[in-house]
């Protein structure tokens, strides 16, 4: 037997994507200025960056709810891993060392966040069974055993989960499709198993 709750809050948020749009347009607007300035033989190029930066920035801000929509964010992210390796190639070429390790961070991140941000449809499930309970991926704790957990509640919309170690772990969650009160005495039945398996492993 096992339960499915599916949760409100989607795995990727908004304020996350924004964040690292934020980030990757202050690095061009850094990088570019000091081009500009500071680097005759590229300096339209230094030019370049910076107005790309700032334009990021801006569009950024204004317009999040467009930058941050699935398929918008994708061509930003694309374009911004692009710059981010070519500063980072370039970097390399001169030998700029602090350069290159910001922009081999970014680039990296800008990887990371379009596989993480295209990996799922951002729908995030918590699974109860007879094993235990299967968290997050968000979570800082994947799974919990039903030897840990002193309560199993859904109420108003929120799961609660009371441990044995004053851990609470609480969610908004979408109206459940099963039958609660079969849910509900299945969740006392395995923490009445687990309680008796606490006594004898002095948990």
């Amino acid at each position: 037997m096992e339960y499915t709750l599916q949760l409100i809050d989607e795995k990727v948020k908004r304020h996350q994507v924004t964040a690292l749009h934020l980030t990757s347009a202050l690095a061009f607007i850094g990088a570019g200025a000091i081009i500009y300035v500071y680097n005759f033989q590229i300096k339209p190029w230094g030019l370049a960056i910076l107005f790309a930066g700032l334009a990021l920035l801006g569009v950024t801000i204004v317009k999040n709810k467009w930058v941050t929509a699935p398929a918008s964010n994708l061509v930003f992210r694309i374009a911004e891993l692009i710059l981010s390796l070519a500063l980072c190639g370039y970097s390399a070429m001169q030998h700029w060392n602090l350069p290159i390790g910001i922009f081999g961070v970014l680039a990296a991140g800008i990887a990371f966040a379009m596989f993480w941000e295209r990996s799922s449809d951002g729908k995030q499930f918590i699974y109860v069974s007879e094993e235990g309970i299967r968290l997050p991926v968000d979570s800082r704790k994947r799974f919990l055993e039903w030897v840990e957990v002193n309560d199993v509640i859904v109420k108003f919309g929120t799961l609660s989960i009371d441990c044995a170690d004053n851990r609470l772990f609480q969610w908004n969650v979408h109206p459940v499709t099963f039958n609660q009160p079969d849910f509900d005495a299945f969740c006392v039945k395995e923490i009445e198993e687990g309680m008796s398996k606490r006594k004898t492993d002095d948990w």
